[in-house]
């Protein structure tokens, strides 16, 4: 029989074999907007300091020959060790501490929330692939139990991180004043991809009577919480609001990276790499 998911419409489950199909359409998506920036970059200048050259066309074989002679080049603002630039540039955001320590404790929240539960749905789908092919020395429903804490836990970091994004931009005149219907369309988006994600958790748990794996009574108060007490639409439609919060995490939060500002998540890192860290 085939692995259901709790995904569904009108009450019925979509299978492991269609949320993959949906799933695969959205790293499709993904590679091919990576693919458009990457020929895009390549067509820019092949040293620091030099204009790009007329006619130049763009390809990944450019772009990573560019990019490794520029990472070997000296002559780049200054010295400093990769892994510092790794450790202390680009994961710990050293630079926004410095200039907006707010700015870098919502983008630290909403970095670690989402690495995080990418890479938990990561791992679950890992032991579901394994089981598929007849490995079955984990059991894919007790897996998911046990992830059910870490996910929660960093559901709410991600939350807050969000949060915070949208107060500043309500709050702070001059965030307010830089940000545009295009920001305030993306935050609100990923905004509902978190709170549908609570939602359908919750109601899942509660509609189901599945006895979560920590027994933590807090857990059961958050659920509550949630569904508003458990109120009957939050149960009859869990799979339709679960349906909906895949879609939007897969086609929202993941492949939709490539085309919007958050494609910063990516160039960022890339350019302080090369650059030695910038400026300090």
């Amino acid at each position: 029989m085939a692995m259901e998911y709790f995904s569904g419409v009108a009450g019925v489950s979509l299978t492991f074999n269609v949320m993959m199909a949906v799933a695969f359409m959205a790293v499709f998506l993904l590679l091919v907007g990576f693919y458009f920036n990457i020929r895009k970059w390549s067509q820019g200048s092949e040293g620091w300091g030099l204009d790009p050259a007329d006619g130049r066309k763009g390809n990944f074989m450019v772009f990573f020959k560019t990019y490794w002679k520029q990472l070997r080049s000296h002559s780049i603002h200054h010295e400093q060790n990769i892994l510092e630039t790794l450790v202390f540039d680009v994961l710990l955001l050293r630079r926004t501490a410095r200039a907006d320590p707010l700015r870098w404790f919502m983008h630290m929240l909403i970095f670690i929330g989402w690495m995080g539960l990418f890479s938990l749905s990561g791992l679950m789908f890992a032991v579901e692939m394994i089981y598929l092919v007849g490995f079955h020395y984990i059991d894919p429903e007790w897996f998911r139990e046990f992830l059910q804490f870490p996910n929660q836990i960093l559901g709410y970091v991600l939350l807050f991180g969000v949060i915070i994004a949208i107060a500043r931009r309500l709050f702070i005149k001059k965030v307010k004043e830089n940000t545009n219907s295009y920001d305030s369309i993306l935050i609100v988006t990923l905004f509902i991809v978190v709170v549908t994600g609570f939602v359908a958790h919750a109601g899942r748990y509660i509609a189901f009577g599945i006895t979560d794996f920590t027994g933590v009574d807090f857990i059961h108060y958050d659920y509550l919480f949630w569904t508003l007490g458990g109120m009957t639409p939050f149960l009859t439609y869990v799979k339709e609001i679960a349906l909906t919060h895949s879609i939007l995490a897969l086609f929202i939060g993941f492949a939709f990276i490539p085309y919007s500002k958050y494609i910063h998540a990516v160039a960022a890192p890339l350019s302080m790499i090369v650059n030695k860290g910038g400026e300090h």
